[in-house]
């Protein structure tokens, strides 16, 4: 079963997250299928828009972290492979909309963060970054990330307590465009999608470049923030969270 549905109607590409038994845990073979299908959508001058879903149950519960604990036993420092910013959409040219239903938390919080431009959510959509809980530091600048798409309050709660949004708290800071019930999330992503299909191209694709450069950090704050995660990765701390996450327990944390 193919992990990473691509799929184009019309000139809309498709993307659709495709481990339901997993909630859409985002493993090495949805990376891949995702690096590809950027690729495609690029390539292809007849796509004007993309949609991006894991249907209206659930958007991605995150990253996979039984895969991240067995690669951390070869691993202990460095990055999953092709875990970086071009897979989560980083360098995707065409407007994108992601119809967000259920959880969307941590990798998959990431890939709507890079990726979209609008966002379209269920009235069940559960926005987070629950890794501080269970000690995993985040990579890929996803700290100054957030801080650049969220109030510093709102930032700090996400970040520090591993707190969730719920729709309407994402609305209200001006994350999602529109909530609607999950039987409406596709159609109403697909009104998005024609909509921007009717536009010159041209415009939209240098709109979408000019605001990149207001909503993704600098290259020194990602470098600072990178560098943050590399020493935290070498903690017992790290070490104990991937262990008690495992094992369905609490963790020791010792500080270090």
């Amino acid at each position: 079963m193919a992990e990473i549905i691509f799929q184009k109607k019309g000139k809309t590409a498709y993307i659709i997250l495709n481990r339901p038994d997993q909630k859409n845990a985002i493993n090495l073979g949805m990376r891949k299928g995702l690096r590809k299908a950027w690729e495609k959508i690029n390539n292809d001058s007849q796509i004007r828009s993309v949609i991006i879903t894991g249907g209206d149950k659930i958007f991605s519960a995150g990253q996979d972290l039984v895969e991240l604990a067995e690669f951390r036993k070869k691993e202990p420092v460095a990055d999953l492979p092709l875990n970086d910013l071009e897979t989560f959409g980083a360098n995707i040219k065409k407007p994108v909309i992601a119809a967000i239903g259920g959880y969307c938390l941590g990798a998959g919080f990431l890939l709507t963060l890079m990726a979209s431009d609008v966002r379209i959510a269920s009235n069940t959509a559960i926005f987070g970054m629950p890794e501080v809980k269970v000690g995993v530091p985040l990579s890929l600048g996803i700290p100054p990330i957030i801080a650049k798409h969220f109030p510093p309050a709102i930032a700090l709660e996400l970040l520090m307590l591993g707190n969730n949004l719920t729709a309407e708290e994402a609305y209200r800071n001006g994350y999602v465009n529109k909530i609607v019930p999950p039987e409406n999330l596709l159609s109403v992503a697909e009104g998005y999608a024609n909509n921007l299909n009717e536009l010159s191209p041209l415009l939209i694709r240098n709109i979408k470049e000019i605001l990149r450069y207001e909503i993704v950090p600098d290259l020194k704050t990602i470098a600072l923030s990178n560098t943050k995660c590399l020493l935290c990765r070498q903690s017992k701390d790290y070490i104990e969270g991937l262990k008690a996450y495992k094992e369905k327990r609490k963790p020791q944390w010792k500080g270090a």
